[in-house]
């Protein structure tokens, strides 16, 4: 890593790019190139590894029950559910919040800007909209696979129209309220907060020499949260007929923060931070599978009863929910061998040297 870059530098540039995403999300005609790459600062330019941007969303597992009217049975042409491109693009939004979340809240000991805390009360804000919508993409995708893998021999009724009329319901309704956030002066606020941010705000660690220490020092930070978020999932867990239920939200977010942060910082902290950024990305994509497969067990239930109050036969509901629930099981068990993965002491105890 060159000397000459300081953590202060490297920072400014992570949150430059993030921000640069941010508007290139919602401005079609914005260039998000960033002004400079976390790979160009000391890097491997062999070592082209990304964590992925798996985020906890909101549609874990949400009711879609609605009254079955008459011009709700559905007709021989099975409605697609798709949007088409109408709308905004609710994965690349959702990324661009999570990621400049992700880098405010970690490098958040570093920023002495005052525009941070009202930008940190807005991206919750904003992420709390996106990510439902977010979510329900994600649960629909395992739903078609799931109807599309049946056996034809157990497929009774309309199966695929019934399907398509509550998923093109949903989505319309989350798509909707992302469209009313983004007119919404809180998000023009977010913005001026997040363009200030990089224009105005003083960021600490401009001494060189200590680059590495202030480096390890916010990732250690981030990563003590989650840890102690997945401890307290594991122990409420314990307690729970479904296992981890209440606090998984948390323990991604987290988990996409340790990634993001890492990421950041591999150049200056070198593999043992690309080993725990690959880990807490592991964990966060562990908990979003094991999210999807929670939440379409939960749809096939109101699905099934949909159809019994509409005169169709609900038996093939109940072979996806068994399909659904054997799934969940499986990302059960990908989601403790994760967190067993993320919490091992050899994973996390360089840091307490580097940062010291």
């Amino acid at each position: 890593m060159p000397k000459t870059v300081t953590a202060a530098t490297l920072v400014l540039a992570a949150i430059r790019d993030r921000v640069a995403a941010l508007h290139a999300a919602v401005e079609p005609e914005t260039d998000p190139t960033p002004v400079v790459e976390d790979t160009e600062i000391g890097t491997d330019p062999h070592d082209d590894e990304s964590t992925g941007h798996p985020d906890f969303g909101g549609d874990g597992g949400s009711s879609v029950t609605v009254p079955a009217t008459e011009d709700e049975t559905p007709d021989d042409d099975p409605a697609t559910g798709s949007l088409g491109s109408e709308g905004p693009d609710v994965e690349r939004l959702a990324e661009a919040l999570a990621d400049l979340e992700a880098v405010v809240t970690g490098f958040a000991s570093l920023i002495e800007g005052g525009e941070l805390p009202a930008l940190r009360a807005e991206l919750a804000w904003a992420r709390s909209t996106v990510e439902e919508a977010r979510a329900l993409d994600g649960t629909v995708d395992v739903l078609e696979e799931l109807v599309e893998d049946l056996d034809p021999t157990l497929r009774q009724g309309p199966v695929e129209a019934r399907v398509g009329i509550v998923v093109a319901s949903r989505n319309a309704e989350r798509r909707d309220a992302v469209t009313s956030m983004l007119a919404q002066p809180e998000w023009t606020s977010l913005l001026a907060h997040a363009d200030q941010l990089v224009l105005t705000a003083p960021i600490g660690g401009r001494k060189p020499k200590h680059t590495t220490r202030v480096l390890a020092r916010a990732l250690a930070d981030a990563d003590a949260a989650a840890r102690e978020a997945a401890a307290a999932a594991v122990t409420e867990a314990q307690g729970s007929d479904r296992a981890g239920e209440p606090r998984l939200a948390p323990v991604a977010t987290a988990a996409h923060t340790v990634a993001t942060t890492a990421q950041v910082v591999r150049g200056a902290l070198g593999k043992q931070a690309r080993k725990l950024a690959d880990a807490a990305d592991a964990l966060a994509g562990a908990l979003e599978e094991r999210r999807r497969n929670e939440a379409v067990a939960h749809w096939l239930v109101d699905l099934a009863d949909l159809a019994h109050r509409a005169g169709e036969p609900s038996f093939t509901y109940g072979v996806l929910h068994a399909e659904a629930r054997a799934r969940r099981i499986a990302a059960d068990e990908t989601l403790a061998a994760a967190v067993t993965a993320y919490t091992k002491p050899k994973l996390h105890k360089w840091l307490d040297a580097a940062g010291s």
